[in-house]
């Protein structure tokens, strides 16, 4: 499925999955060493793992743990090279045509979209039902009929006085509810059935106790936090599950609250109001933002308990609970590094210089779409057309080879004066790729193998701990160190392309100078009037099609040097060639290249 967002989310809900699962364990088996308020505490900030995945920011340069599991079909299937040729200067030769290979789409993608408009749909669809479930708040709202008896205001007022909470609370009847109920998250509303005036005083208390710790506890901010986790989360099981058991939580942390202000008759009492209301028709069920005294049998046979149940908690257990707590919380903040490498999208690139000059060079794309970006040495200036586009992460495709021989010459699999290969007689469609290579035919006909062979010989580690140091792009390399920059799984915008090719030309890394010259002499591409233009191109071919293409390169002036970087998409005829074409006319437009194909 790629490297979508919707396909990373997807994989980091397998995660989510199974911390949800540890955090369950622990407080199942360590229920007696756990306070209710610390259950339900663990459980809320709990809640707020299922918001990580959303972060729009790199948070940790670590490796997941479960970074294996993002090794999934990639947006390409198949062999995925799909390479442009740019030849040197001293060889005559055309060096905007292109020689790639075609590659067949993976399913994975038209499966990843569809279930992308799924998703959509489900959260959709929840969020119509929470919108339903206000409009019938609003219904309540309207209908309803503040109190006027002297004596419930009394007990109203006392509670209040009783749990220390000087809010104010709106309390009301309503026909339209068949059990107490609270909601509003600026304005608490207490909703009672009209059938409340056949309650006893005492029963009346325990009510209004209830509810008015619902208040001060802000229940309302967790209901309607709870409601949009469970639309974004519709799809995963585990994670409604868990939100139930909040719920419930929830119930059990106000009726704990309620027991401590009771005296021992009274607690009885409340249990019994609990059974009063769940025994009736629970016809207000669609209200999902609201916090009800009634609830599911399940629910309440679990709060029963705790109510017979009902002891002071020691200091010994507030302490075991904060231990617990400090081990959930280490749990959730070292998971936070896997989830984000899992599901945060680093599809763009963060460019905040100053130093730019925007301008629309559209009609220059044709029927194209892409990003041009331009820096200046001497004027320290960017010229960037399209930011958008210029800050997105593509595939870099063979534009990478010029970091893959670097690399190779660095590590000493190959030399410059000893850069020949063998080809293993595998044949390709195009001849000038069946046979032997040195790193100058091998840029000049950007043979795929030849670069593949160098990373295999470098081995994945290194080749990774090099990415690292040059801080390429997405640093994505959890694909086989041989497709991992031709199969979407290593992405670099063309703003990130010109700023390392500044690096590279000027040495930045500190690499050996023979080593660095002999790749820039591999790159060079033409000479014009005093100038010289190096350069390397890349192609995405899916289904006979071009439908990706780079050109990124300097121009060396006797004054200044000009860095480069053109992408280009569409649905057909997009490749290196034409991105080339592109970049030569900007260059001229510029003044800092005369156009020569």
């Amino acid at each position: 499925m790629g490297d979508s967002f919707f396909t990373l989310f997807l994989i980091s809900n397998i995660l989510l999955s199974i911390i949800f699962g540890i955090i369950l364990l622990i407080k199942k088996f360590g229920k007696s060493q756990i306070t209710v308020r610390a259950q339900y505490s663990i459980s809320v900030l709990s809640l707020f793992i299922l918001l990580i995945p959303f972060v729009p920011f790199k948070l940790f340069h670590v490796d997941s743990f479960f970074s294996w599991i993002k090794t999934s079909p990639s947006r390409l299937s198949g062999y995925a090279g799909s390479e442009s040729t740019a030849q040197a200067a001293s060889n005559n030769t055309n060096w905007l045509q292109d020689f790639s290979l075609t590659i067949n789409e993976s399913p994975f993608q038209m499966f990843d979209s569809i279930f992308l408009i799924i998703w959509v749909i489900g959260i959709i669809a929840m969020l119509f039902a929470l919108f339903y479930s206000n409009r019938k708040i609003h219904s309540i709202k309207k209908e309803l009929q503040k109190v006027n008896n002297k004596a419930l205001s009394a007990v109203f007022e006392e509670c209040k006085q009783e749990i220390r909470f000087k809010k104010n609370v709106t309390l009301g009847y309503s026909s339209l509810v068949h059990s107490p109920l609270t909601f509003g998250l600026v304005r608490p509303y207490i909703v009672l059935p009209k059938h409340s005036s056949s309650l006893s005083s005492d029963e009346l208390k325990c009510i209004l106790l209830h509810e008015l710790f619902h208040c001060k506890h802000r229940d309302m901010l967790v209901n309607y936090f709870i409601c949009l986790l469970r639309a974004v989360y519709w799809f995963n099981p585990l994670v409604w599950y868990f939100l139930k058991e909040v719920k419930t939580e929830m119930e059990i942390h106000c009726d704990y609250s309620v027991l401590k202000s009771l005296d021992n008759e009274t607690q009885y009492k409340y249990g019994e109001v609990i059974l009063k209301f769940a025994s009736l028709e629970q016809k207000s069920s669609s209200l999902l933002a609201v916090s009800e005294m009634s609830s599911s049998y399940k629910q309440v046979k679990k709060r029963i308990v705790n109510i017979v149940n009902f002891k002071t908690e020691s200091q010994i257990l507030k302490l075991k609970s904060a231990l617990i707590f400090i081990l959930v919380l280490a749990i959730i903040v070292m998971s936070i590094p896997s989830l984000s490498a899992l599901a945060i999208n680093k599809e763009h690139h963060a460019f905040t210089k100053t130093n730019v000059i925007y301008k629309d060079y559209t009609n220059f794309f044709g029927e194209f779409t892409g990003g041009f970006v331009l820096y200046d040495s001497k004027k320290d200036t960017y010229t960037i057309h399209n930011k958008a586009e210029s800050t997105t992460r593509f595939t870099p495709n063979s534009t990478y080879k010029i970091y893959s021989a670097l690399l190779a010459l660095e590590t000493g699999v190959i030399a410059r004066d000893d850069t020949k290969l063998q080809w293993d007689g595998t044949p390709y469609q195009y001849e000038e790729w069946n046979q032997d290579q040195d790193l100058f035919t091998a840029m000049e006909r950007s043979t795929s193998w030849y670069f593949q062979t160098l990373d295999k010989q470098v081995g994945k580690k290194k080749v990774y701990n090099f990415l690292d140091k040059l801080d390429y792009g997405n640093e994505n390399f959890t694909s086989s160190v041989t497709n991992f920059w031709l199969d979407g799984t290593l992405k670099i915008s063309p703003v990130e392309q010109v700023d390392l090719l500044r690096k590279f030309y000027h040495n930045t890394f500190n690499f050996n100078e023979k080593n660095l010259q002999t790749v820039k002499d591999s790159i060079t591409l033409d000479k014009a009037n005093g100038r010289v233009l190096s350069g390397k191109t890349g192609t995405s071919i899916v289904n006979g099609e071009h439908i990706d293409g780079w050109f990124i390169g300097y121009v060396e002036t006797s004054d200044n040097t000009y860095f480069f970087a053109v992408h280009i998409k569409g649905n057909k005829q997009a490749g290196g060639s034409s991105a080339t074409k592109v970049a030569l006319d900007l260059l001229k437009q510029e003044g800092i290249y005369p156009s020569s194909y």
